[in-house]
């Protein structure tokens, strides 16, 4: 086990909640800003120290996470609330959540003339994958500030793969959940041709999790059951993640092409989930 570290974590939902009980486990010394009552109690019982103010939060831990859902909650706490300016010189903010990468590129703007060093370091897996320790984890930023948030990351994330200078992470992750769409509209429409075979799309689909023409997409149908379910299991995370993946495109002048095409079918299907 890694010598034990004082960290800090907004965020502790879906994906953040798992995430602090790994980093109980490992030995670190973890704190958390949260508005919700009952949350309070539950990290308190936990043992995580929990912090009055997003300024409480930041004063001295060697690393501070955010995992909130959006990138405006990213922006508005770290150059907004002051959560940058509270934080330790030498301190290291870890980005973990989806967005842009011009948001991190703001953040470290304002952040390393104060001697704060920050990556962007996006996740691809659901809660189980973080309970697992096993969430693959895309990490942007310059090598030294690699190196030094791996032993925290290492708690939660298996494989941590640094894929470029800062925003790089984001810039993966997003092409990722763009093809995670595409494949899931890939799959649904696989099942409306094995229903027209007269096939079981369950059935359908674990057999295609064995086959050349399978994906993640058709491993967790399976897992679900069918494609409704897989729909509304993923529907909201997925039309997030593809719509900003959309608009990330657009504001770098790339063409998403063909993957666009298909995530537009999928994303007609997904409006209730705006």
């Amino acid at each position: 086990m890694s010598a034990a570290m004082d960290i800090g974590i907004i965020g502790v939902g879906e994906m953040g909640r798992p995430l602090v009980d790994r980093l109980l486990a490992a030995g670190h010394r973890v704190a958390a800003y949260v508005r919700r009552p009952e949350l309070k109690q539950d990290l308190a019982a936990a043992g995580v120290e929990v912090a009055p103010s997003v300024q409480a939060l930041a004063k001295g831990r060697a690393f501070v996470i955010l995992y909130v859902y959006t990138d405006e909650q990213v922006r508005t706490l770290a150059l907004e609330d002051g959560l940058v300016e509270a934080m330790d010189p030498g301190a290291m903010l870890i980005i973990h959540s989806t967005g842009s990468p011009r948001t991190a590129e703001a953040i470290a703007a304002r952040a390393n003339p104060l001697g704060v060093r920050v990556v962007d370091a996006a996740g691809s897996g659901g809660p189980a994958k973080v309970a697992a320790g096993e969430v693959t984890m895309l990490v942007g930023g310059e090598t030294a500030d690699f190196e030094r948030c791996r032993t925290v990351l290492a708690a939660y994330a298996k494989p941590i793969l640094h894929v470029g200078p800062l925003g790089a992470g984001q810039k993966v992750k997003l092409i990722n959940n763009a093809l995670f769409g595409a494949n899931i509209q890939l799959a649904l429409e696989a099942c409306r041709v094995g229903r027209a075979f007269g096939l079981d799309p369950r059935e359908l689909a674990k057999a295609l999790s064995s086959c050349s023409g399978g994906s993640a997409v058709t491993g967790i149908l399976a897992g679900m059951g069918s494609p409704e379910a897989l729909v509304k299991g993923a529907g909201r995370f997925v039309h997030k993640d593809v719509t900003v993946a959309a608009k990330l495109a657009d504001e770098l002048g790339a063409d998403l092409g063909l993957i666009q095409t298909v995530n537009d079918v999928l994303l007609a299907q997904l409006e209730d989930f705006k």
